[in-house]
């Protein structure tokens, strides 16, 4: 942790200003992570304050991006931790201490507590005064799908009689319409902590926004990497909360797009890491490939329905 002497000089100039401009006095702070990302791109910085309060900067490149993030964010429920101001491409939240669930096996309570919350958000009904949930064409994903997959087979990383039976598998779930509305996109463990009131929190909410709901679950199956039965029950507690059919029902096409999404983006970015994006597809034509055969079902796939 860094001491703070002319706060303008030792931070970033848009971070500076926006803590300025909130009235805080900054004791010490520290870069805790950049990123660099094709969408997102943005540095985030914890600042210690004078008065004992600890609270999260981030900062943006694009100054657009950080006020329609802000807006969103305005409309969170409670326990997904908010941003509070805003100044330029900087956001400031609060700082939410916890325990990770990353590497915790979550209890029931955790589970009931996630299922509970990612349905709350999906059931948000309005954002900046526009009424939300609306039905929208999965054309644009089934094409981004399709182009991953390309990549994919192209530079040898996955064979291509898996990348048939998975773009085959694609076609075929693709529900062509889908329900769009507020959407994490980053809902996993990983994002989650008890805060000291041990109630569950969502800390980072940067990705959150209008989306497809279904791949919005597919992305917490991928995500999250739950055993069967933990993801059975955070299912049963979403589908219970929302009544929402669709994102699971059509649960299948989205895990497809959010893992062949994930290895293409990782390819590009992130090759030390793609082993776990083309390990889940690669057991996904597995199953496509048994389900061909016989009568065994989806066993690389979340639960339809």
């Amino acid at each position: 942790m860094q001491n703070v002497g002319n706060v303008s000089e030792l931070l970033d100039p848009e971070v500076a200003a926006a803590i300025d401009q909130a009235g805080f006095q900054v004791r010490a702070f520290r870069r805790i992570s950049r990123t660099r990302s094709p969408k997102i791109r943005r540095s985030v910085y914890r600042i210690d304050l004078e008065s004992g309060r600890t609270i999260k900067a981030r900062r943006f490149e694009d100054c657009e991006v950080a006020r329609q993030l802000f807006d969103i964010r305005r409309e969170l429920p409670d326990s997904f931790a908010r941003a509070f101001a805003r100044h330029g491409a900087v956001l400031l939240e609060d700082w939410i201490e916890g325990e990770s669930l990353e590497n915790l096996p979550p209890s029931d309570t955790h589970l009931v507590d996630a299922g509970s919350l990612l349905a709350e958000l999906h059931l948000t009904r309005t954002v900046a005064g526009q009424p939300l949930h609306e039905i929208c064409s999965t054309a644009a994903w089934r094409n981004e799908a399709e182009r991953s997959l390309c990549k994919i087979s192209a530079c040898g990383a996955l064979h291509e009689s898996d990348v048939r039976l998975i773009r085959g598998a694609l076609q075929r779930l693709d529900p062509q319409r889908a329900i769009y509305g507020l959407a994490h996109t980053d809902f996993c463990g990983e994002n989650m902590v008890t805060d000291r009131a041990g109630r569950l929190r969502i800390v980072d909410n940067e990705r959150v926004g209008i989306n497809a709901l279904g791949f919005d679950v597919a992305r917490t199956w991928y995500r999250w990497a739950l055993p069967e039965p933990a993801w059975e029950r955070f299912r049963c507690v979403y589908a219970e909360r929302t009544q929402l059919t669709e994102p699971l029902e059509t649960i299948g096409f989205w895990s497809i797009v959010a893992v062949a999404h994930s290895a293409a983006l990782r390819l590009r970015v992130d090759r030390a890491r793609v082993r776990i994006p083309l390990d889940r597809l690669r057991r996904m034509a597995i199953a496509l490939d048994e389900r061909r055969t016989s009568s065994h079902g989806y066993r690389e796939f979340p639960r339809q329905g």
